[in-house]
């Protein structure tokens, strides 16, 4: 009897030790935010001020589920899908993905590194969010993520364009798209905070893209190195396929209770309008600098300038210009997880840059300026919010 007995409790204990050497867990995480603001030179004729609700414009909403299983010998499977929301409509921000944030699946092999496969960040942009950039790239727009313009593929398909990237809708809307689809990322750390990353983009529709970086990560600073270089869906006469490659260094560092930024970016992008094939590429030069104040436990105040020289702006005449981006603000947390914050913003453009119809179109609200804001008796455009985020 004793032995009969023991029988379901040797089944029991196996039973909890395959559950032990198999374990898996699924989390449900996001952040809910909103914002008022008022912008000036908004809309067709860029003249007006605009008063909105929507996505606050540090933090945008978005709702993710990720999970891992263990498989034993420090080997891990994994999987995220994320998807950002409009606040103010409830809409997905991009019209044709519903996980436009993240949508992959990988293996962690421990010590080896790990493979992810899907749609998802680059190996450099993976470098701008963690040390390069101040905000993590984490902004919603170009008003105040300026790399958004330069550091991502500027070929993909836009947010809300629901046909192919040949179309009228794809060549008159920006194209900000900072995650690659039909990727596959290799990532690995090493000792001493080293950290190295390779990814390649498979032409989806959208083009090819390889991406590198390299990275170091300490308690007394964080620098970093990457590339990235993508390539257009479209052939041209000539069989010209043109590419846009960008690298950055940079880092940040702590000193006291202020975080210190700095970063340089140099962007290059061939002309992808079949009649503009004689005209030079277009160049920019970016550098960032940023500061992070902590004022209190519960308040911290953020100061980041981003300088852009551009040359070649102007779709008729090689035309040099400078964009410099302004941005102050204030975060207030309630708690570990809610904030209310305050920001102010400034983009002002000269020379080339006002001819520019990319940056005038993503800085006054989506409304066409073929043209740029040249003749428009304005020469900046600037913006103030007040807004809350929830993360959970």
């Amino acid at each position: 009897m004793k032995q009969l007995t023991l029988v379901p409790v040797a089944l029991a204990a196996l039973a909890a030790c395959s559950a032990a050497s198999a374990q898996s867990s699924v989390q449900i995480y996001g952040q809910v935010t909103a914002a008022v603001e008022v912008k000036d030179h908004q809309g067709a004729g860029a003249g007006g001020k605009q008063y909105s609700v929507g996505n606050n414009e540090f933090y945008v909403s978005h709702i993710g589920f990720r999970g891992t299983e263990d498989l034993g010998d420090g080997m891990k499977a994994m999987f995220r899908l994320e998807s950002g929301l409009n606040t103010d409509t409830g809409a997905n921000i991009r019209a044709t993905k519903f996980f436009d944030r993240q949508a992959f699946v990988g293996i962690d092999l421990g010590a080896p590194g790990a493979v992810t496969a899907g749609r998802q960040f680059s190996a450099g942009v993976d470098r701008f969010v963690r040390t390069l950039d101040i905000f993590n790239v984490g902004g919603q727009g170009a008003a105040i993520t300026p790399l958004s313009l330069f550091g991502v593929n500027r070929f993909a398909t836009p947010a809300n364009c629901s046909v192919n990237a040949n179309s009228a809708c794809a060549s008159t809307v920006v194209a900000t798209d900072n995650r690659v689809d039909d990727s596959v990322k290799y990532r690995v750390a090493g000792p001493m905070g080293l950290e190295f990353g390779a990814s390649v983009g498979l032409n989806d529709g959208e083009g090819r893209s390889y991406s590198m970086d390299v990275g170091q990560t300490t308690k007394d600073y964080a620098i970093g190195l990457i590339y990235m270089n993508y390539q257009s869906p479209v052939v041209l006469p000539g069989n010209v396929k043109p590419k846009a490659t960008t690298w950055a260094i940079g880092g940040n560092v702590p000193i006291g209770p202020v975080r210190l930024f700095a970063t340089y970016l140099n962007n290059s992008m061939d002309p992808n309008v079949a009649a503009l094939l004689g005209k030079p590429a277009q160049k920019n030069k970016v550098i960032h600098l940023g500061a992070r104040y902590n004022i209190a436990t519960t308040t911290d105040l953020t100061l980041a300038y981003y300088g852009d020289k551009g040359t070649n702006m102007d779709n008729v005449v090689a035309r040099d210009g400078h964009k410099n981006t302004y941005i102050a603000a204030v975060d207030y947390y309630l708690s570990k997880r809610s904030l209310i914050n305050v920001g102010y913003f400034r983009n002002s453009l000269t020379g080339g840059y006002q001819l520019d119809p990319t940056n005038a179109t993503a800085l006054s609200g989506g409304a066409t300026h073929a043209t740029g804001i040249a003749g428009l008796g304005f020469s900046a455009f600037s913006g103030f919010m007040v807004g809350v985020r929830q993360s959970f």
